[in-house]
């Protein structure tokens, strides 16, 4: 009989921007490092700055944390691509 896979964890390579520039305005300092408004990333995309990374029990990012189109930038900020679309549900709840 097959493991099930329960609290099996997003892989932290999958989450995380690399190679990212800044656009913009500077929204604050985190860990000694300038928070910006947005970056842009290898490809072109635009992300937006949405918080700051949860971490688990053990001070590892915590991936699980993030919502669809939310990615990680070192070292430990969340930005969530510009144009994503939201569901009505979350419009609805403000959560988009």
């Amino acid at each position: 009989m097959p493991a099930a896979a329960f609290g099996r964890a997003r892989p932290i390579e999958y989450s995380i921007l690399h190679d990212v520039k800044p656009v913009g305005p500077s929204l604050g300092f985190y860990n000694d490092r300038e928070i910006p408004e947005s970056v842009v990333d290898e490809f072109g995309r635009r992300f937006v700055y949405a918080g700051i990374a949860s971490r688990t029990w053990s001070g590892e990012l915590d991936c699980n944390a993030l919502r669809p189109g939310e990615f990680i930038v070192r070292p430990g900020l969340v930005y969530r691509i510009e144009n994503m679309k939201t569901s009505w549900l979350d419009a609805w709840f403000g959560v988009g």
